[in-house]
C-alpha cells in the first residue's frame, strides 16, 4: 500500500516541460547561479577517478585529453561512474560528447546523473546517431521512459542533437529536485522528481557504440565544498573562487568554440570533398562528351559518304526523272512501268523491221547465186549462139593497134 502510493506520488510529482525543441519556448525549473567550481576534468592526464579497462567487451581508457568509450558488446550498455564524492544536492553539470560508430539500434552515448548505490535508481540522458535523444530513470531494477515511449525506446528526434563525430555540449542544472537539461546552449526539457537528494555522476556508452568525452565541469552554490579539480594544483584550489570560475568558464567557451570550429571544418572537407567529386564527374562526363563526339564525328563523316553517294546515284537517275516528270502527281512505278511496256513494244518492232530487212536481203542473195549458176551452164546454146552472131557482125569495129 505505501509502495502504491509512493508510486502514485511520484508520478504525480515529475513532470516533463518540454523536449525536442529547437529553441527555448519555455523558462527553466532551475534559476539559482552556482558559482563555485566543484570538479573540473580536462582528460589531460590519466588520474584515478575514471574506470580504465581492456578487455573483449570494453575498452576505457584516457587517451590525448580525451575520455574514450568502447564498448565491444553487442548485448548491453555499459556504465562508468566517477570516483569521487559527489554529495551535492544542487549543481550545474557541463560536459562534451561524442558518438563516434554505434552497430546497434539502441546504441548510444550519454550521461548518468544522481545514480543511486547498487544502480537502485538515477537518470539517464543519452543521444543516438539519428540525431535522438532520451531520458531514462532507473527504478525497481528496469528502466521507465520519461521521454518518447517504449515502442520507440524512449527514442526523440530533435535537430539540436548532432550526428555521428560532432561533439554535443551537455549541461544539467539541478536544485531543490528539480531539473532543466541543455543540449548545444538550447533548454531542451525539465522536470521534477522528489526520489532523488543526492546521487554519483557517470557515463554510459551503448551497445555496439563507441564515443568520446571532452571535458567534464561541475559546478555549486552550496557552501563549504571542497574543490576536488582532477587536474588543478593545490596553488589553484587556494586562489581566489572567482577567478577559478572565470577560468572554468573560458575554458568551457574555449572548448565549444573548439567544437563549433571542428564542426566547421569537417563541414567544409564535406564540401571539399563534394567538390572533388563532381570535379571528378566533370572531367568522366567531358571524356565521354569526347568520346561521344568522335563517333557522332565518325557517322558525320560516313553520312557525307553516304550522302555523296546518293548525289551520284541521283545524277544517274535523272533521265528517269525526265521520264516521269509529265505526270508528276501519279504514281513512280506506274509511270516506270508504263514507259517500260512501250519500250518494249518499240524493241519488238525493230526486231520484225529488222527481221524482214534480213528476209528481203536474204531473197537478194538468192537471186544473185541463181543468175550466176545460169551463165556458167554449157547447155545454154541459144544464148552462146546468139552471142557469137553479134560477134560477127560486129568485126568490122574491130581494128589493130599501128606499127608492127
Amino acid at each position: 500500500m505505501k509502495k502504491s502510493a509512493f508510486l502514485l506520488f511520484y508520478n504525480l510529482c515529475i513532470t516533463i516541460s518540454c523536449f525536442g525543441q529547437q529553441s527555448t519556448t519555455f523558462k527553466p525549473l532551475v534559476t539559482e547561479k552556482f558559482d563555485k567550481l566543484y570538479l573540473s576534468e580536462n582528460f589531460d592526464s590519466s588520474g584515478t577517478y575514471w574506470t580504465t579497462v581492456s578487455n573483449n567487451e570494453n575498452l576505457l581508457l584516457v587517451q590525448d585529453g580525451e575520455y574514450i568509450l568502447n564498448r565491444k558488446a553487442s548485448i548491453s550498455p555499459y556504465a562508468s561512474i566517477g570516483n569521487f564524492n559527489c554529495n551535492l544536492t544542487s549543481y550545474r553539470f557541463v560536459t562534451s560528447l561524442k558518438l563516434e560508430k554505434s552497430t546497434n539500434d539502441d546504441g548510444g552515448i550519454g550521461i548518468i546523473f544522481m545514480a543511486q548505490p547498487g544502480g537502485q535508481g538515477g537518470f539517464i540522458f543519452e543521444i543516438n546517431k539519428s540525431q535522438q535523444f532520451r531520458l531514462r530513470q532507473i527504478a525497481a531494477n528496469a528502466y521507465h521512459y520519461l521521454t518518447g515511449n517504449q515502442k520507440d525506446g524512449g527514442w526523440v528526434k530533435s535537430t539540436l542533437v548532432k550526428g555521428l563525430n560532432f561533439p554535443n555540449l551537455i549541461e544539467v542544472r539541478t536544485s531543490d529536485k528539480n531539473y532543466d537539461i541543455y543540449l548545444n546552449n538550447s533548454l531542451l526539457l525539465s522536470f521534477t522528481e522528489i526520489a532523488y537528494k543526492v546521487g554519483e555522476i557517470g557515463y554510459i556508452i551503448g551497445p555496439g557504440s563507441k564515443g568520446k568525452v571532452d571535458f567534464l565541469y561541475l559546478f555549486t552554490n552550496q557552501k563549504g565544498q571542497e574543490n576536488e579539480s582532477s587536474d588543478t594544483k593545490k596553488s589553484d584550489i587556494l586562489s581566489p573562487e572567482n577567478d577559478v570560475m572565470a577560468l572554468a568558464e573560458s575554458i568551457i567557451t574555449l572548448k565549444t568554440q573548439i567544437n563549433k570550429l571542428t564542426e566547421e571544418s569537417e563541414d567544409q572537407k564535406q564540401i571539399i570533398q563534394g567538390l572533388k567529386g563532381a570535379e571528378k564527374e566533370n572531367e568522366a562526363l567531358k571524356l565521354a562528351n569526347d568520346k561521344s563526339m568522335k563517333i557522332l564525328q565518325s557517322k558525320l563523316k560516313s553520312s557525307q559518304v553516304s550522302f555523296d553517294s546518293l548525289v551520284k546515284v541521283n545524277i544517274e537517275l535523272l533521265p528517269y526523272k525526265e521520264m516521269v516528270r509529265g505526270n508528276d502527281g501519279g504514281d513512280l512505278v506506274i509511270n516506270l512501268s508504263k514507259n517500260l511496256k512501250a519500250e518494249k513494244l518499240k524493241n519488238e518492232e525493230l526486231q520484225k523491221a529488222n527481221q524482214a530487212l534480213r528476209d528481203s536481203l536474204n531473197q537478194s542473195l538468192s537471186k544473185v547465186t541463181k543468175t550466176k549458176s545460169a551463165n556458167a551452164n554449157p547447155t545454154s546454146n541459144t544464148n552462146q549462139s546468139d552471142s557469137l552472131k553479134k560477134t560477127n557482125n560486129n568485126k568490122k569495129d574491130f581494128s589493130l593497134p599501128s606499127g608492127n
